[in-house]
């Protein structure tokens, strides 16, 4: 049986990462995979204002869906990393967790 208690301490931390992950994934799924041409029509993507105050994520569908499928993998990844230093380590495991996040964070950030 696992002890809960244990992730007591990053539960914040995941159940951020959990809300950071199915948005992600929800806008990942409307865009690229049901591709609905009313949704698609609302984002305005390839639009001048759209690109200078959003990024150039909004340059198409395409890479707007593409930076959230990433967004989502990593956001998944970060999920499980804590819960396996959690699970191996036995001292320091709250800081351990929360310096990978930070290490993949950054990574992301960088990307």
């Amino acid at each position: 049986m696992i002890n809960l208690s244990r992730y007591y301490p990053v539960l914040p931390l995941i159940i951020l990462l959990s809300i950071v992950f199915v948005i992600s994934f929800s806008e990942y799924w409307t865009i690229a995979i049901i591709q609905s041409p009313e949704v698609l029509k609302n984002y305005n993507f390839g639009s001048e204002a759209m690109v200078y105050y959003g990024g150039e994520k909004y340059r198409s569908a395409t890479t707007y869906s593409e930076h959230h499928l990433a967004l989502a993998l990593i956001t998944l990844s970060c999920i499980a990393a804590i819960v396996g230093v959690m699970e191996k380590c036995n001292s320091q495991k709250v800081f351990k967790s929360y310096l990978l996040v930070a290490v993949l964070s950054a990574i992301w950030l960088l990307v």
